[in-house]
Formats: C-alpha cells, structure tokens, sequence
C-alpha cells in the first residue's frame, strides 16, 4: 500500500507520520527504530536522503530506541550500502526499518512524498541493481524521469531538496515518538530468545 501527499501540504507530517506508525502497529514485534537514509552529497538531486539523516541526527542523536545511518558527512550510498546492512542485521536484529531516498517520476509529481509498505529497492531509476532495504520506505520525487536521469539529479535545486527533507525528517521524527511506546522493551526480547532456546534444547 502506498500513501502520498504534496511536501508543501500543511497535513502531509501528520498523515504521513501517521501511516508510517499504522505500519508498524500491524506486526509490533521490534525493539528498536533504524532509519536508512540513502543517497549522496555529490549531487545535489540525490542529497534528500543525507539531509533528512542530518536533520535527524540534530533531533535524536544518542537516543537510544533511534539509530540513523546516513548523513551529510557519513552517506550510504551504492558503494557502503551491503556492508551498512550487514551491520544493521548484526547490531539491530530486531530493528524496525525505515529507509529514505529520492527518487524521479512524472514531472506532476515533483515534490509528492510517498509512504510506501514494503521495502526501498534503491537506484532503479539509475538502472542499478541494490539490494533492497527496510520494512517500510519513504521516498521524496525531485524531479522529472527521463533520459538523461543522471544529469537531473546534478540540476534539482538546493534549496528544493532542503526544504523536502525538513519536511520528510518532520514526518520521521513524529513517528518516531509515536512508535517508541510500542517498542518490545529490549529485556523482555532477551527473556524471549532464551526461552526460545530453552525450548529448542529441551
């Protein structure tokens, strides 16, 4: 399932956020929050993720139910992106995902958000192929789909892509602190495992 709404709608952190928390009320089964945001501060159209990651970080750095990968000065992008996960399932094995990125569509939908229930599969409008992140993702439309994607993502405007990701890392933030009082306590998912193994030996 997919929500969207216009970044420059009033209602857009409240429905947005709101359907990122419905999502996780479905299977409320996960002891933390990692956000995946991806991109680069090479180019400027593809900066959204690493500034929401920033953005994020000014919010919620050291919290501990919270951990952000993916900012200004430390990107995730196509060349750290399957050593980044790797260490997200080593050290989050019980994280619940929310990946960011922009993304290109119909020249309309610039500057639409979209919520999306499943996860990012990052790059396809470059014609990569990148493994796919997250339980959940959203995506920011910067500008238009077309031939030449590359050299669009080198001539979106700065400012378009800052005030987007003040907007995105708003809807992230709220659901956020909705999500974290339905957050599995980590003691009691420690009890669980060992219970699981008691189980399996007996």
């Amino acid at each position: 399932m997919m929500h969207h709404s216009h970044y420059l709608d009033k209602k857009s952190v409240a429905y947005l956020s709101e359907a990122l928390t419905s999502h996780y009320f479905k299977n409320p089964d996960f002891t933390e929050i990692v956000v995946v945001c991806i991109g680069t501060n090479l180019y400027t159209g593809d900066s959204l993720g690493p500034m929401v990651g920033s953005r994020m970080l000014e919010r919620l750095e050291g919290h501990r139910h919270v951990h952000i990968y993916g900012t200004w000065d430390k990107p995730v992008h196509a060349l750290n992106l399957q050593k980044t996960l790797a260490h997200i399932a080593q050290k989050h094995s019980r994280a619940y995902i929310i990946a960011v990125d922009a993304c290109l569509g119909q020249y309309f939908k610039i500057g639409t958000l979209q919520v999306v229930e499943e996860p990012l599969q990052p790059g396809v409008s470059l014609g990569k192929q990148l493994p796919p992140i997250g339980h959940v993702h959203i995506k920011g439309i910067i500008n238009n789909h077309g031939p030449l994607n590359h050299k669009v993502l080198e001539h979106t405007s700065l400012t378009f892509v800052q005030d987007m990701s003040a907007v995105v890392s708003r809807i992230l933030v709220k659901a956020s602190q909705d999500i974290i009082p339905g957050l599995v306590p980590q003691q009691a998912s420690s009890m669980d495992q060992a219970s699981d193994s008691l189980s399996s030996s007996s």
